[in-house]
């Protein structure tokens, strides 16, 4: 923890307080289902008496209702909040940012040493110029030497001297590019560097001021508390893994997968993880009874072909009835925390954090679903009884192993401590599964129907093509009815085991056990009549 320079001292502040800032930063989080309540805490000596302790660096978008403050080792006596026109902040760089700069002056260094390279090298390339353009005078020059002997030096001179002239230009022209090749890296190490920097440095958030009035009956250190609401959120992700050898049992891995929009990076805080729900529904719904009343048919279609005409409905629309609201089912159920062992950093804005937390294992029930109307194979399914002391919340997705290899994905519904609870793990492509209407007559598929009565035969099969014994729970919905003339009467062979299972009417249960390269049939028949003149939906 850094104490500042006391350049926040035009902060107004009580006569005779001595003031102390201070630097802060997240700390510890617990995070919710929809938000998270993030507490900084700084310690500081100070002597006996009244002061103020300020810590200039909250998010700006604190609200002073929500925002908590408590002090350890003193007395708090008030707190103010300034969300503008703050004092101007002390800057201090950090190692990191202080070496971030050291590379961008060591890049931009690089390159002038380049360019200066450079312009050595077109020294020379622009000396062998001017010679050469000095030869070519010589030989249009009018005091040329006029016997052979001295034309032939002067001759051989220019030649020579031409040679060198050009090879020395050359070369310079050849180290110019050589030298050049190294730019667009040096170029590159100084972007690199620059973002670097950029990175270290984002544009400062505005700030809130927060100064507290703390009264120490004794010098000592006290430590300062400060706790506000932000948004986040957390949801649980599960592996599902069904392990049949040595006895059927079924392990939850779990994780949870943290997201945070608080306008701040979480750096190295102390997260602990709620089931609780605060920001949902804390206090029973309001009930409105209904008021009753009869009125004269006549006058009642009167008035609703009124209101149809005013409002464009059809006069024959069934008018809307207002109810009281219906309030929606809240299953927070025991509050669990858990308490990361590990310090967690979570960016803004950033992709979810995957943090691992246990694996809770289970004895399981390993049975056969079929469903024939719908599906062609079987599917495995393992019934597990929460025997943990807490919820098992929902998760939007599960992978699903089955012996270590991965089948699939799905939804994860929420378990209460204690609650038993299904979970599938993929087809069993050796139970083969049939549904057909049979047929009564020539031309007619199963079904008999006159103007208020319909026949139907249906016969289903479950067949084993594998060597394992398999128990099955098979299912099949039987219409029913809610009005007195409508009758459905059924029968099945064999008879069902269990009816109106999961408490959902007409949904039939049959269970048996099916041995290696066996089969089970089932048929069932229903008969539905209603009264003369009407129709069935």
């Amino acid at each position: 923890m850094r104490i500042l320079p006391l350049a926040l001292a035009a902060f107004p502040l009580p006569a005779l307080a001595e003031s102390f800032t201070v630097e802060s930063m997240p700390t510890a989080v617990t995070v919710y289902s929809g938000f998270a309540m993030v507490t900084r805490e700084v310690s500081i000596d100070v002597p006996e008496g009244s002061h103020e302790v300020i810590l200039p660096d909250l998010p700006q978008w604190i609200d002073a209702g929500s925002l908590r403050a408590s002090i350890g080792g003193a007395s708090l006596t008030g707190t103010r909040l300034r969300t503008d026109a703050l004092p101007p902040a002390a800057e201090a760089d950090s190692a990191e940012v202080l070496a971030a700069k050291e590379q961008i002056e060591q890049a931009q260094q690089a390159l002038v040493d380049l360019d200066d390279a450079v312009q050595d090298a077109s020294l020379a390339a622009t000396a062998a110029a001017a010679r050469l353009n000095f030869l070519q005078g010589l030989t249009s020059s009018e005091s040329l030497p006029t016997t052979p002997q001295a034309l032939a030096e002067l001759a051989e001179m220019i030649e020579a001297q031409t040679l060198v002239a050009t090879q020395t230009q050359i070369t310079a022209q050849r180290d110019i590019r050589d030298i050049e090749q190294d730019r667009e890296e040096l170029q590159r190490n100084l972007d690199d560097a620059r973002a670097a920097l950029a990175a270290l440095t984002p544009p400062a958030a505005p700030k809130s001021l927060l100064a507290l009035s703390v009264s120490a009956a004794d010098a000592g250190t006290i430590v300062a508390s400060v706790s506000y609401p932000v948004q986040a959120s957390w949801q649980p992700t599960y592996d599902v893994l069904l392990s049949r050898e040595g006895g059927d049992s079924v392990a939850l891995r779990r994780a949870a997968l943290i997201t945070q929009n608080s306008g701040e990076n979480w750096e190295d805080v102390s997260i602990t993880l709620s089931t609780l729900t605060p920001s949902g529904q804390v206090m029973p719904s309001e009930l409105y009874p209904q008021l009753l009343r009869f009125e004269d048919p006549q006058v009642r279609a009167k008035v609703e072909r009124s209101v149809s005409s005013l409002a464009g409905v059809a006069a024959d629309e069934a008018p809307v009835m207002i109810q009281a609201p219906t309030p929606e089912p809240n299953f927070d159920g025991p509050g669990v925390s858990y308490s990361l062992p590990t310090p967690v950093s979570v960016a803004q804005d950033a992709e979810g954090v995957r943090i691992e937390l246990d694996t809770l294992t289970f004895d399981a029930r390993v049975f056969a679903r079929a469903v024939p109307v719908r599906d062609t194979t079987a599917f495995l399914m393992a019934e597990v009884v929460n025997a943990s002391q807490e919820p098992l919340l929902a998760a939007n997705s599960a992978q699903i192993f089955v012996d270590g290899s991965l089948v699939g994905q799905s939804g994860f519904s929420a378990v209460a401590a204690g609650e038993s609870f299904s979970q599938a793990f993929g087809p069993i492509e050796s139970l083969r599964l049939s549904h057909a209407i049979l047929d009564k007559s020539e031309g007619d598929r199963g079904i008999i129907s006159r103007s208020n009565a319909q026949t139907q035969e249906v016969q289903i099969s479950v067949q084993n093509l594998a060597a394992e014994t398999w128990d099955v729970e098979l299912r099949e919905a039987i219409p029913f009815s809610e009005q007195d003339d409508l009758v459905i009467d059924w029968s099945a062979q064999p008879a069902a085991s269990s009816k109106d299972v999961e408490d959902r009417r007409g949904l039939m249960q049959w269970d048996f056990t099916l041995g290696a390269e066996q089969s089970q049939e089932i048929l069932i028949e229903q008969t539905v009549r209603w009264p003369d003149g009407k129709v069935l939906r």
